[in-house]
């Protein structure tokens, strides 16, 4: 992983896979890549809870329609039903990050 930006993308976790499984087609890798979040968007869509195990889990909480303020000029606006991505770490997954926090250690892939 690149040392200079943590952050992590889409072409990251392609290029990794890729990295890992050089017997496979890169396009394959790709297509199975697309299908993953292309399930994860569907279920979450249409209300299902995703849980990957030793990861986390995925839900949308439905937010109620209100009012709220505008911070820059004050004016209270009417805000619309909406729903909001919850996301729940797994214990396995706490447990590492507690575990490489506390032993000032860098978590390797």
């Amino acid at each position: 992983m690149d040392k200079d930006n943590k952050a992590i993308n889409r072409q990251k976790i392609l290029d990794r896979l890729i990295e890992l499984n050089p017997d496979v087609d890169a396009k394959k890798i790709d297509k199975a890549l697309d299908t993953l979040f292309d399930e994860i968007a569907l279920a979450l869509i249409c209300g299902d809870r995703v849980e990957i195990r030793g990861f986390g889990s995925l839900v949308v909480r439905k937010r109620e329609s209100g009012e709220a303020r505008n911070p820059k000029s004050g004016a209270r606006v009417q805000v619309a039903d909406r729903g909001s991505l919850y996301f729940r770490a797994s214990r396995e997954l706490i447990k590492v990050l507690n575990d490489a926090l506390s032993n000032d250690n860098e978590v390797k892939a």
